[in-house]
């Protein structure tokens, strides 16, 4: 009986090398006749360890579920604690973990750490949005959810003065997915709303307030006062505008512009009066100067505020970006 038993495993061996003989040969003779089969043969379907599993369905390796262990390493969402769940739990019947996971787990304390209303802010405090990097320029909507506002010009990100696209928040708090800003575009006073999802959302206590009448500048950090000094204004053919604006680029002025002096705050707002000004947009900023004493306190610029070397520097490396910039008559 046991001579049979030999021969008889043996002829279902044979069988089944002839089996997979006949299944494998046309698709070997398949790779040899083009590429085009060829990648039938490198697709899943013909993988061999399926296969090999239909032809030994028995065998001790079948036994430890490949399939299973490539799903928990590749699996995205898979996390240190599900892993070790089932660890804890086969090492011993009388040191299960069922009591243990209340303890270790945060979702005790999402609530506690997780706001959904901000803060109200101080009535000097302004809230900022500062463009993400994968942010390349600015998108605008009507309303939350609503349609994307055609604007005048693209603001790319970063500013094409330099530094991250940068917005002064007009209605909205911190933690809200939409909040309306003011647009850094033409005509002035212009606001529509953006998502939060793309921008970094910060405040700041400093603002600075612009008096044409006095031509008088002076910075604010919450309600100390940091700096004050007079200042060149636009002349009455083209007289600075008024209005709420906010610093949009802050840069140290390259020696070919030195007639802007060291240092000067972009502002998002424009003159009111020129279309153009050097061959581009007409945009107002408050800069240093090389002759502070015959410009200062004069109606004399292009709608800019001069203002000292030494102010302007200051103000390019204590103002953020975003602040508020007041000017009135």
């Amino acid at each position: 009986m046991r001579v049979e038993r030999i021969l008889t495993v043996f002829a279902v061996l044979l069988a089944l090398v002839a089996v997979g003989y006949a299944q494998f040969e046309p698709v070997q003779g398949q790779v040899l006749s083009s590429d085009r089969t060829l990648e039938i043969v490198s697709s899943p379907a013909l993988a061999i360890p399926t296969t090999s599993t239909n032809l030994v369905p028995t065998a001790q390796p079948v036994a430890v579920s490949l399939p299973a262990t490539s799903r928990q390493v590749v699996a995205p969402t898979v996390s240190a604690t599900e892993l070790s769940a089932p660890l804890t739990t086969t090492t011993s019947s009388s040191t299960t973990s069922t009591s243990t996971p209340p303890t270790t787990t945060t979702t005790s304390t999402i609530p506690s750490i997780t706001t959904t209303e901000a803060p109200p802010l101080g009535p000097n405090e302004s809230l900022i949005a500062t463009a993400r990097d994968d942010t390349p320029f600015l998108v605008a909507y009507d309303s939350p959810e609503g349609n994307i506002v055609p604007l005048p010009f693209a603001v790319p990100n970063p500013h094409q003065f330099g530094g991250p696209l940068t917005l002064r928040v007009t209605e909205g708090a911190l933690t809200d997915d939409w909040v309306k800003v003011a647009l850094p575009v033409r005509p002035n006073g212009q606001e529509a709303w953006i998502p939060t999802e793309s921008y970094t959302m910060s405040t700041t206590t400093i603002h600075a307030e612009v008096n044409l009448t006095t031509t008088s500048v002076r910075v604010f950090d919450d309600d100390v006062l940091i700096a004050e000094t007079q200042a060149a204004i636009g002349s009455p053919s083209t007289p600075t505008p008024l209005g709420t604006f906010y610093v949009v680029a802050a840069r140290e002025n390259p020696a070919s512009h030195s007639f802007l002096g060291t240092h000067a705050l972009v502002l998002s707002g424009f003159s009111e009066a020129l279309d153009t000004f050097s061959g581009g947009l007409p945009v107002i900023a408050i800069h240093g100067t090389n002759s502070p004493d015959d410009q200062l306190g004069h109606a004399i610029s292009n709608g800019c505020l001069r203002v000292p070397n030494s102010v302007s520097e200051f103000l390019a490396q204590n103002v953020p970006l975003g602040a508020p910039v007041t000017i009135s008559g």
